[in-house]
């Protein structure tokens, strides 16, 4: 039994094929989009892996990646952003204590 909408939608539904290229389409833009705006996870990622000789070639070339994309700007968004976090981070309201064990 087809879904029942508050409205009718114009023309017949979509065909399954181009809903699967669509969401294929999509999802390979997301994954090129952050593997290019954010190398500095992927790089992070890796470092966390056991050690081996195959992770020491990921984190190479994840490294040789993100230190590319710096260069070329495209790390500048999550930089900024991951500063506002961090700073989000160490916020506290007036009479709180600090996070900081060090400063307690």
């Amino acid at each position: 039994m087809p879904e029942q909408f508050p409205v009718d939608l114009p023309g017949a539904p979509p065909e399954p094929d181009h809903a699967f290229g669509w969401t294929a389409i999509i999802l390979c833009i997301a994954t090129l989009s952050l593997g290019l705006t954010n190398a500095a996870s992927i790089d992070s990622w890796g470092a966390d892996l056991p050690p081996s000789p195959l992770v020491a070639r990921f984190v190479d070339s994840a490294d040789r990646w993100r230190e590319s994309t710096d260069r070329a700007g495209l790390g500048a968004a999550r930089a900024t952003m991951h500063l506002i976090w961090k700073r989000m981070e160490k916020a506290r309201w007036p009479g709180q204590r600090s996070a900081d064990p060090d400063q307690r």
